[in-house]
């Protein structure tokens, strides 16, 4: 069941991630008007990030939820620009990213003996 859960809320998100990216490329070219509420689009990526996380049972998982949640508030900062920065200026934060993602990747897997192990430890 937990399959056709997952595949099911992958329909979901992939379906608004392409209504709304259609939407932001449709105002971009000034064919409609998404009003400014469409500036915090980036949170929408950042919340699916969190979701991720929570819901991640491997490390990979983990991985996947916090490489989209760093993607997110990346775009939140330069769509925003915070603190006066814009894609141009923060470009290079996407190779830091990667080489998280690659040291993540590098560490040992996580198995339910170490945490089965750690519960009986009281850790």
């Amino acid at each position: 069941m937990k399959g056709k859960s997952r595949l099911g809320s992958q329909l979901l998100v992939g379906s608004l991630l392409i209504l709304a990216g259609l939407a932001l490329l449709l105002e971009n070219q000034d064919v409609i008007d998404v009003g400014p509420i469409w500036r915090y689009w980036p949170l929408l990526v950042v919340g699916f990030g969190i979701a991720k996380l929570f819901r991640a049972d491997t490390r990979e998982e983990q991985g996947s939820g916090l490489w989209i949640f760093i993607i997110g508030l990346w775009f939140l900062v330069s769509v925003l620009r915070l603190w006066d920065l814009s894609f141009h200026e923060t470009w290079p934060a996407v190779f830091i990213a990667f080489g998280v993602s690659m040291l993540w990747k590098s560490l040992p897997p996580m198995s339910s003996h170490d945490t089965e192990e750690g519960n009986a430890h009281g850790q």
